[in-house]
């Protein structure tokens, strides 16, 4: 609406890898030959766990990645916005320690290299704690069914679930626990959960004992990030999620630096202004970032939600856990 930064326009160009990393490989040398983009903003793609040299050779910045693996945080050319599955892990399992305080849990967790990464930072913080595992079960990318899954968890009886997975898998499973009238005593935490959507595909049944834990605060407090929304895409009601705001995140962040960093701008210029400062993710968002030099790996806070409501749209499927809805992991 301003038009532009420093006379030039925004041009984002996109490509859909479907999920599938050969396809990313294909949409990696598209938007780079083809095009020519000085850097990539946002994601939400398996490649980015993979791609680091590419970056390095092609001296491309990513800003904004989605973070879902602990190296993008170590890769000097990525500026991730949404923390870790790892982080998130340790974070979740601190929550369960001091607030859920269960004997037992059963994990569930998705059957790939970083979620076994994840799951193994669980144990560093369950174990010493003297919270017994008494059940641990991979899932896959696309399940057609949890049913299994669910009746043998149910058969180990853990007080509480924590799930390291993501979408898909995990609504399956908590469908399927509906029909088999089963829910952990003291409830299921983990991450990758928090969207408008999930009200209308889980119902009532969570209501038991459901929390998720994200980078975010919530959308629908007039936040900043809520009202670019209402205006621009009122479509998106009933689609927000933590990734749609980690779009947001990704090219606000990239359009402050670029403003910052002046008018005569290269990708040296770029990544030099991105570790120069800390960068706030805007009103109501609750998150800032530090990518210092040498160091991207600096953001350890995030926010623990509970399960409200199936009434999607109102902004109100998740709040705030009122037991402590600020976690960290302090990283020891």
């Amino acid at each position: 609406d301003a038009g532009g930064l420093h006379g030039r326009k925004f041009v984002i160009s996109d490509c859909d890898d479907s999920g599938d990393v050969t396809r990313f490989r294909a949409c990696y040398r598209k938007l780079i030959d083809e095009a020519k983009i000085f850097s990539f903003i946002t994601s939400v793609t398996w490649g980015t766990g993979e791609v680091h040299g590419d970056l390095a050779r092609d001296k491309i910045p990513w800003i904004g990645s989605w973070g879902f693996y602990t190296s993008e945080w170590k890769d000097p050319w990525m500026f991730p916005v949404h923390l870790s599955t790892v982080t998130e892990a340790r974070a979740d399992a601190t929550w369960v320690r001091d607030i859920v305080k269960p004997k037992t849990v059963g994990i569930l967790y998705l059957n790939t290299p970083e979620q076994q990464l994840a799951k193994s930072a669980l144990h560093e913080i369950l174990d010493p704690a003297k919270i017994e595992v008494v059940r641990e079960i991979p899932q896959e990318i696309d399940t057609p069914d949890e049913s299994s899954n669910v009746f043998s968890m149910r058969a180990a009886n853990p007080d509480h679930i924590v799930h390291i997975s993501w979408p898909p898998p995990m609504i399956k499973f908590i469908v399927d626990s509906a029909n088999q009238g089963y829910w952990p005593p003291m409830g299921l935490s983990g991450n990758h959960l928090i969207g408008e959507q999930v009200g209308r595909l889980v119902g009532e049944w969570p209501k038991k004992g459901m929390y998720s834990i994200t980078s975010y605060k919530l959308w629908g407090s007039g936040d900043e990030y809520q009202a670019i929304m209402d205006k621009y895409a009122p479509q998106m009601k009933k689609l927000h999620h933590h990734q749609t705001q980690e779009g947001y995140i990704g090219v606000k962040v990239a359009a402050e630096a670029m403003k910052v960093n002046g008018p005569k701008l290269t990708r040296d210029s770029i990544i030099k202004t991105l570790e120069s400062r800390k960068w706030d993710f805007g009103p109501g968002m609750g998150q800032s970032v530090l990518w210092g030099p040498g160091n991207h790996d600096t953001m350890r806070c995030e926010y623990m939600m509970q399960y409200n409501s199936p009434d999607t749209g109102s902004y109100k499927v998740f709040v705030p856990e009122p037991r402590k809805p600020h976690v960290c992991d302090d990283g020891k």
